[in-house]
């Protein structure tokens, strides 16, 4: 099979989230619940150093991680006290071991229209045919 015909497949979990949600969550709700600090998680998830800080920024925000620094690394977990935790923990797991959905299932291709061919204009009446404006031939 040729690599443009191979089909990228999505888990549920990135399917209902962002590529880099989808990825955090996974990396922080899958037991064990470990504390990982900022670029443990950058290496894990082979995202960018400023997308995990901003991602983990949101859901801190949301209280569905906490953190904790100790001067030289902010260390990141979910947040189990948090009501949400318990449906996170199911969907990430359930996620993993529910049936992958083809990419192009999700994302139909469009339909490439062809060009249409420009039909040639007829000029307007007050146009003359013939203007020769290069030809070298003096006026009489």
């Amino acid at each position: 099979m040729a690599i443009h015909e191979m089909k990228k497949q999505r888990t549920v979990l990135e399917v209902l989230f962002s590529q880099v949600r989808a990825e955090l969550l996974r990396l922080l709700f899958t037991p064990p619940h470990k504390e990982r600090y900022v670029r443990e998680l950058m290496r894990m998830s082979g995202l960018r150093l400023s997308t995990v800080q901003d991602e983990l920024r949101k859901l801190s925000a949301l209280e569905l991680v906490t953190s904790r620094s100790n001067r030289y690394h902010r260390f990141y977990r979910a947040n189990r006290d948090h009501s949400l935790f318990p449906d996170l923990v199911h969907i990430v797991r359930n996620s993993e071991q529910a049936p992958q959905v083809d990419h192009s299932i999700l994302h139909p291709q469009r339909k490439v229209r062809g060009r249409r061919r420009k039909e040639a204009r007829a000029l307007p009446v007050d146009r003359p045919m013939k203007w020769n404006l290069f030809s070298k031939r003096a006026k009489t």
